[in-house]
């Protein structure tokens, strides 16, 4: 959950109303947001927002942007932007470090003290809750008037580059700034392994920053009064850091200020225009809309409520022919605009029904399944671990020696580290292990849990399976064995017969793994871990290994 606050006063300035507490209460809703707290003698507000696919309301701006057309305020539209006329070049030096930047300015703003805390919250938020910490989203705001010329990103060599970070006095180098900056020492593990470090600097050789670290104290200094700002995000995922950057820059028309595009060239000579506020286009069947709202909102009924939501369209039939809001990443299906429906009508307008008929609830055969197979496990000595569903590529595929595997994958993902739905539940266990190597051994490991594949020939077009996987890491003497024991426990408890046929894996040992076989289907595997997937992990003691479905 993400928490903003704020002074009264600023807030009604940016929504045009005077609220009181109450009214504050029942107007945060619209913004998905609930009032923590609201301190009577100070106007201080905190706003608690609990979806975490909503960067645009992570400030102030964002959320008076939400409730202001409840309460007589327009819409937010296209904003009208000129090119500034600045160019950025990306070098492939910076390919290894931090790839992709995308930069925008503002003309004429007036920076005051709301603008400024407003600032440090937001790039805080930002920063370490969608950006992780920085590492897929870091953000830079500049005096634009100090940034002389055309800019380039590239990658310096950390002992020859130099200049005065924010906040001291002396010429570093890039290296001794890691080494004696507090943001340096909190954020250079960003930049371990790399043996280049990003830089921006200007065509008359001023360096703007080295990101994600810290700004340089010449031009990332921003000081209050009328100001042209240059606003930059780096990271490795473009999607990533457009969405912050519009968070930014939208903020930025909110308080005033004039926005101008930045004409950016890839390392690979590719120019593209940002900010860039598409919309994007999405169908609402109002025959959906009404069997998962429980309403019977009229085509017109539902457009107006949209179009409170930022949303514009038109009524094509017994559809809504919408275009997205253009701050807003997150909608990807019907159900996500329903949502912003009935967020619209107003969740307290909404009419409870009463229960026709009784029933009893009782849990389902599968779950009972899965927990006699936990049982199970646990009366063996191992213990239960659980890890996520969403995983990386890495982990599933590269690490584990498999080539061009078919995954489920976010089409919109915010980290790579969550990118993919995970087809196994082995890596996953691997990875566990090698986190926990230090923990004196033997270590047995069990996880229950689903996996995730494409399967074209059913409704959502990906096939669930419910997966016991076993690990056992230990002495030089631990072998194939091992899990055959584990395997063959299993069955006299649980009352089930299988048989082993030898295969090849990649992440196997040869001679050394096999297919479990119960009836005449093939339902999971057993074998020892190849040596190269326990480097990739970074696990130094043998691993034999079991997966089945349940």
């Amino acid at each position: 959950m993400v928490t903003v606050n704020f002074q009264l006063k600023d807030f009604e300035r940016l929504a045009g109303k005077k609220f009181s507490k109450e009214q504050l209460e029942d107007a945060v809703l619209f913004a998905k947001s609930e009032l923590e707290s609201f301190d009577e003698k100070t106007c201080e507000v905190a706003v608690e927002i609990s979806d975490t696919n909503r960067p645009d309301l992570w400030s102030i701006e964002g959320i008076a942007r939400s409730i202001r057309p409840f309460y007589g305020g327009k819409q937010l539209e296209n904003p009208k932007m000129k090119a500034s006329g600045l160019q950025v070049k990306i070098e492939k030096s910076v390919k290894e470090a931090r790839p992709f930047t995308v930069c925008g300015v503002i003309k004429d703003i007036q920076v005051d003290e709301p603008l400024l805390i407003s600032l440090i919250q937001m790039q805080e938020k930002i920063c370490n809750t969608f950006g992780r910490k920085r590492k897929e989203a870091a953000i830079g705001i500049y005096d634009f008037d100090k940034v002389h010329g055309n800019i380039k990103y590239y990658g310096a060599e950390p002992r020859k580059t130099k200049f005065i970070p924010l906040e001291f006095n002396n010429e570093m180098d890039l290296d001794e700034i890691l080494e004696l900056h507090p943001k340096g020492i909190e954020f250079r593990n960003l930049l371990k392994g790399a043996k280049l470090y990003p830089i921006f600097e200007d065509s008359e050789g001023h360096i703007l920053s080295m990101p994600p670290i810290i700004n340089s104290n010449y031009s990332g200094k921003v000081e209050p009064g009328k100001r042209n700002l240059f606003v930059e995000v780096s990271g490795f995922n473009i999607e990533t850091i457009s969405t912050a950057l519009k968070v930014l820059m939208l903020a930025f028309l909110e308080r005033g200020g004039t926005l101008e595009t930045v004409k950016v060239t890839d390392a690979n000579g590719k120019a593209f225009i940002t900010p860039a506020f598409d919309r994007e286009k999405i169908i609402l069947e109002i025959e959906f809309l009404n069997k998962i709202a429980g309403m019977e909102f009229t085509p017109r009924q539902a457009l107006e409520l949209l179009e409170k939501m930022h949303y514009a369209g038109k009524v094509v039939g017994k559809k809504l022919h919408l275009e997205t809001p253009i701050f807003r990443s997150d909608i990807l299906h019907q159900i996500d605009i329903v949502e912003d429906v009935l967020m619209a009508f107003g969740y307290n307008k909404i009419q409870p029904e009463s229960l026709d008929f009784f029933t009893q609830g009782s849990e389902l055969k599968e779950t009972k399944n899965i927990d006699r197979v936990r049982e199970a496990c646990v009366g063996l000595g191992l213990q239960e671990i659980l890890t996520f569903t969403m995983t990386s590529k890495e982990k599933q595929e590269s690490k584990m020696l498999l080539k061009e595997e078919q995954f489920a994958e976010l089409e919109n993902y915010l980290s790579i580290n969550y990118q993919i739905f995970r087809k196994a539940l082995l890596p996953e266990v691997l990875d566990f292990l090698a986190k926990n190597k230090t923990v004196e051994l033997p270590h047995a490991v069990f996880e229950a849990g689903k996996t995730i594949e494409l399967h074209s020939g059913s409704e959502t077009g990906v096939l669930e399976k419910q997966k016991i996987c076993i690990a056992l890491s230990g002495s030089s003497g631990l072998n194939f064995n091992n899990a055959k024991s584990q395997l063959q426990a299993l069955s006299k408890m649980l009352g089930f017969e299988f048989s082993l046929q030898e295969c090849k894996r990649p992440f196997l040992i040869d001679g050394r793994s096999a297919e479990i076989i119960i009836g005449k289907k093939a339902v999971g595997l057993i074998g020892e871990v190849s040596p190269q997937v326990l480097q990739n992990f970074g696990i130094e003691n043998p691993v034999a290994m079991l997966e089945v479905e349940i």
